[in-house]
């Protein structure tokens, strides 16, 4: 089940991540919540097993034969 997105959480988080946005752009934000909360959720899994950091290797550098095994 996906969390609600309450204004206040919105706020935080678009605060945090140094965004501002219009109360027209939050509420689109609002809007597309549950879809994106189940496109993370297959995107972090495959053939229903989690992924490891190789799935995503824009996010990590430095891997050797070992990360690989």
């Amino acid at each position: 089940m996906t969390p609600e997105l309450t204004d206040d959480a919105l706020d935080y988080l678009l605060a945090s991540a140094g965004l501002v946005l219009t109360a027209e752009q939050k509420a689109d934000l609002k809007t597309i919540h549950a879809d994106l909360a189940a496109m993370k959720a297959r995107v972090r899994k495959s053939n229903g097993k989690p992924r490891g950091p190789m799935a995503e290797l824009a996010h990590g550098f430095g891997f050797g034969p070992e990360d690989l095994a």
